[in-house]
């Protein structure tokens, strides 16, 4: 297929080398500088990517891209099969006013992970006609170790996406599948994919549940290994709660975090998850963060628990750890989360009652 890659962090490269390396013709676009320019200069200089395959214990391969790009109009002469995002979530508003001109019903358009962002794309898809996937999380783990360079950390065994408009939820997983297998299922919604994001739980968590441990530890810190303690694990498993009981309120199929871990990661489904998710800690979970400044925060609180905030209370499902999480994280980081979340209203949604949006979001 005729991919384009829209993010050049660690998924865009990782997931662009790995799809050229099985014989797509994969173009790279950066649409921000931001992040990791040294890396992406030396990608569109080289059109190379070497992938270090640490599940392949350490092998490592040299993938050649067809374009590295910052020109929209570069990236799309080659009419894409395929466009993924990956990039950060708060930038899903700004990428889908730079991409929606050019996209047509030729094109499966999947943002990973989505966090509802397929709102922003509606606009240009009731016009073109393109089929939308969010995933709740991506098909490998990786990190860049240096320009030109990932690290291939864990692949998943499984995964799942929503699609809009529903209806085209067998083509669109039939299409995804050729880029990646590992995508096997389908959600019900766009809100159970957005609220089943892994990142949502787990790293809002054990992240700020080890603000002190990552400030001492200035870098030596693994947070799948040190930070799910008995206490921690009660207080995650009642945010779970939370997500659990939105996802059923909005017409989904609730599931809790561990039961998800297993399905990602795990051949053998009758493995308990938390055996599962003790195992990812030990030989696949990166280490980090480094800073409290960190994604697991500065995305995963506004763009995941905020997100879930105003759900329920749009369809009054009470969910007062994720409320206070969300004012924790603002209180260590000088930042008010709840404003600047990702809510109903940012989506365009605020206007609509408690039917009509479960309505809405169920086709």
């Amino acid at each position: 297929m005729n991919v384009l890659m829209v993010g050049a962090g660690n998924a865009g490269c990782a997931l662009g080398a790995l799809l050229a390396l099985d014989g797509h013709r994969v173009a790279l676009l950066k649409t921000s500088r931001s992040l990791h320019d040294e890396n992406f200069d030396t990608v569109r200089e080289t059109r190379t990517i070497t992938v270090v395959d640490n599940p392949a214990g350490g092998a490592t391969r040299r993938a050649r891209l067809a374009l590295a790009t910052r020109d929209v109009a570069e990236a799309f002469a080659s009419v894409p099969d395929a466009v993924i995002v990956t990039t950060q979530t708060q930038y899903h508003p700004t990428i889908a006013a730079l991409l929606g001109p050019w996209l047509d019903e030729r094109q499966l358009v999947l943002l990973a992970p989505g966090n509802m962002g397929s709102c922003y794309f509606l606009p240009w898809q009731d016009s073109a006609g393109f089929l939308l996937a969010e995933g709740e999380s991506l098909p490998y783990d990786a990190r860049l170790r240096a320009p030109g360079v990932v690290d291939v950390l864990f692949r998943n065994v499984r995964n799942a996406l929503a699609f809009v408009p529903r209806a085209r939820a067998r083509e669109g997983l039939e299409r995804a599948a050729r880029l990646f297998p590992t995508y096997v299922a389908t959600r019900t919604n766009v809100v159970e994919s957005a609220l089943h994001n892994p990142n949502l739980i787990v790293h809002t968590v054990g992240t700020l549940l080890s603000a002190s441990r990552i400030e001492h530890a200035q870098g030596e810190f693994w947070m799948y290994r040190e930070a799910f303690t008995p206490s921690v694990l009660r207080l995650l498993g009642q945010l779970d709660a939370e997500k659990s009981a939105v996802i059923a309120a909005a017409g989904g199929t609730p599931s809790p975090y561990f039961d998800e871990c297993r399905f990602r990661n795990e051949e053998d489904l009758s493995q308990p998850g938390l055996a599962v998710f003790r195992r990812y800690a030990r030989e696949g979970g990166p280490k980090g963060p480094a800073s409290i400044d960190t994604r697991f925060i500065t995305e995963d609180v506004p763009m995941g628990l905020a997100l879930l905030s105003s759900i329920g209370r749009l369809l009054q499902v009470p969910t007062p750890v994720a409320d206070a999480l969300i004012v924790i994280a603002g209180g260590l980081l000088g930042r008010d989360f709840a404003s600047e979340g990702r809510t109903l209203d940012s989506l365009g949604l605020g206007h609509v009652s408690a039917d009509e949006f479960v309505g809405i979001v169920n086709g």
